[in-house]
């Protein structure tokens, strides 16, 4: 089950984070973090060379730095943060928060594993708030 979350853009706080775009040049280390960081998040898929170059061509990826230090890396577009993954311990709020600043919408909207409880803490205490459950099920060909 897959729980979506929204949030007003105006009450999520402010970050002095910087986000780096990905490019073709940053695309591998991007995707190997991703793979890495997903591998054990329930109901997240691994990302493959196709789905990364479609990422790129999108341009919804982006690194997150503060201070020289990379923090985590996401996907934002739209109305919506699609991932976020934190390569140093308790910089998830601040990844999220990054990542919203690059949204131009009134309420941002994203979609986390019911059985990630750290991330759905992280999400409340930034001021999402749970607006539906999602079952999915994928036909394997």
């Amino acid at each position: 089950c897959v729980i979506r979350m929204s949030a007003s853009m105006d009450i999520l706080p402010e970050t002095d984070a910087c986000l780096f775009p990905v490019t073709e040049q940053t695309l591998s280390q991007w995707q190997e973090i991703y793979n890495h960081k997903m591998k054990c998040v329930d109901n997240a898929s691994y990302m493959s060379d196709l789905a990364a170059k479609e990422m790129l061509k999108r341009g919804d990826g982006y690194f997150v730095h503060k201070d020289g230090c990379l923090l985590g890396i996401g996907i934002a577009a739209d109305d919506r943060i699609d991932c976020i993954a934190s390569v140093l311990p308790g910089k998830g709020k601040e990844i999220l928060c990054a990542l919203a600043s690059a949204l131009f919408c009134d309420r941002v909207q994203l979609e986390v594993a019911s059985t990630n409880i750290r991330a759905i803490r992280l999400y409340e205490s930034a001021g999402f708030i749970k607006t539906a459950e999602v079952s999915r099920w994928h036909k394997i060909f």
